[in-house]
């Protein structure tokens, strides 16, 4: 089955790359405008990819910058539901949201 979206993938991926160098996370509506992908799309497929292309590589997780303009966190977490989040899948977000902004960002001079 194809993963929906897979065509702006590296959209997807240079976009949260250029949130992570900024100390910034994304909505689904910010990212959707940005990539070109419909506001209401199924992003988890497409994301869940990237997420485990960059991990399988060493890199942190950038796919946890996607988040829910209501409660600032991924709606997904850890590729579970998180509507709500558990405390240990909120600890994980929070966790990997600060290792892509430290892997990314330039350091302060």
């Amino acid at each position: 089955m194809p993963v929906p979206f897979a065509d702006r993938k590296d959209a997807i991926r240079a976009e949260l790359i250029r949130r992570a160098t900024r100390g910034l996370m994304i909505t689904y509506a910010e990212l959707s405008r940005a990539v070109g992908i419909p506001d209401m799309g199924y992003w988890k497929p497409v994301l869940d990819e990237i997420s485990r292309e960059e991990t399988s590589k060493g890199l942190p997780d950038i796919t946890f910058l996607v988040v829910s303009r209501e409660r600032g966190l991924p709606s997904p977490i850890g590729f579970k539901p998180a509507k709500p989040g558990s405390p240990s899948q909120e600890r994980r977000a929070v966790e990997a949201i600060r290792e892509a902004f430290e892997y990314y960002r330039p350091p302060r001079a």
